[in-house]
């Protein structure tokens, strides 16, 4: 041992002189694995950057030096390792180390390595874990690890799972709302289920329509509502007397044969209130004669009157829009049209330029007779009342002169 310790004096002598060479510091930290271990932190600590780090680390881990090969490995880049020698050795793990490791592993099945490590042995952390590695795991794949690994596992795990609820993943949502029917919370089970779509709302509207507590019934005939299942949420509904459930959800239906089959409904149960007000309700889906019918055979006039008062007005009104549209324009109106259309056709000013007529050749034609001569003039620039030569007058040919002659 004297050897030895006189060797490491030496060795922490050439710490101090100028361009120490690397061997020296390296083989000085292999020689306080062996033989002083208390020494080995410190020294991995202050002459990091003079080690052969691998030499060293291998010493470590000969001599069970769990601390400073972690140390080592993690300012080395090695993080891979360094989470190995945690995890595997429970006297080396540190939380704060792990933590800052787990996020910068280049083999992501240790990141899943870590979520069972946590599970197993630090299950108090196990929140704080998830919240490190939120963006780098995949979280379908976490509630897996959680539902193998037992109930209590989904249970302990609900705060991480709430907190990346807002990615909208089927497992996660459907792990959720598990959650929340064991705690019978039907509240936060309809606030998920309103926010969060991304799951299979069938089956979970099969479960839900045998529970013992009433909401969660309505959440069952609710979900059916959702996806359409008209027929379905009624029955639910009507198995419950949750007489405004089934109104609405006919309603929303939009069809007509829904709604009469609930009206028969309510008319054989005497229900004459929920009768009216579906009425009320459905109204636009409603035909006029299916609800008298209904109102004469079961004696509801009170509660059909209502209705008819609301159709009645209603056909009123349209009728009245209908009859504006297609009333005949007013007298004024079309002379107003009528003048506004041949003072178009004048040209400038809106006068009428009779002289400007047709012609034929580019020769301006005489007026017809029973015309008015405008310009002033008379054919061929005759006074008016001259016959031209050959001509007679009122326009007769000459050959018609000249026969009685």
């Amino acid at each position: 041992m004297g050897y030895f310790t006189h060797l490491i004096s030496l060795f922490e002598q050439g710490l101090g002189l100028d361009d120490a060479h690397i061997g020296i510091f390296t083989e000085l930290g292999v020689l306080y694995t062996k033989h002083v271990p208390d020494k080995v932190m410190e020294h991995c600590k202050v002459f990091f950057s003079k080690l052969n780090v691998s030499k060293v680390v291998r010493a470590c881990e000969r001599a069970r030096l769990w601390d400073p090969a972690v140390y080592l490995y993690m300012h080395d880049k090695q993080h891979d390792n360094a989470l190995k020698i945690m995890m595997e050795r429970a006297n080396s793990y540190d939380n704060d180390l792990f933590l800052e490791s787990v996020t910068k592993v280049r083999n992501a099945e240790l990141m899943y390595k870590a979520v069972g490590y946590y599970l197993s042995f630090h299950p108090d952390l196990f929140v704080r874990l998830m919240e490190v590695m939120e963006e780098s795991i995949d979280h379908s794949r976490v509630v897996s690890q959680l539902r193998r690994t037992g109930d209590w596992a989904l249970q302990l795990g609900q705060p991480y799972l709430k907190s990346v609820q807002k990615f909208n993943l089927s497992p996660v949502n459907e792990a959720l709302n598990e959650l929340y029917v064991e705690d019978e919370d039907y509240e936060a089970l309809r606030k998920s289920i309103d926010t969060y779509n991304n799951f299979n709302m069938i089956a979970l509207a099969s479960k839900l329509a045998t529970h013992e507590l009433l909401e969660f019934r309505r959440i069952s005939a609710y979900v059916y509502r959702c996806n359409k299942k008209w027929n379905q949420s009624i029955d639910l509904s009507k198995n419950d007397r949750m007489w405004k459930d089934c109104i609405d959800t006919a309603n929303e239906s939009g069809d007509a044969e829904i709604i009469e089959s609930l009206l028969r409904f309510f008319c054989d149960s005497s229900e004459k209130e929920c009768f009216g007000a579906a009425l009320y309700t459905c109204f636009t889906h409603i035909s006029p004669d299916v609800a008298l019918e209904l109102g004469w055979l079961n004696g509801y006039q009170h509660f059909v009157m209502p209705y008819f008062i609301q159709t009645f007005r209603r056909t009123h009104k349209r009728l009245e829009e209908l009859e504006k549209r297609t009333a005949p324009p007013k007298e004024e109106a079309i002379q107003d049209e009528v003048a506004a259309t041949y003072g178009n056709l004048g040209g400038f000013g809106g006068t009428l330029m009779l002289e400007n007529g047709p012609s034929m050749g580019g020769m301006a034609m005489p007026p017809q007779q029973g015309s008015i001569d405008m310009s002033g003039f008379g054919v061929g620039g005759m006074q008016p009342g001259m016959v031209p030569n050959g001509g007679m007058p009122n326009g007769m040919p000459p050959q018609m002169g000249t026969m009685g002659m």
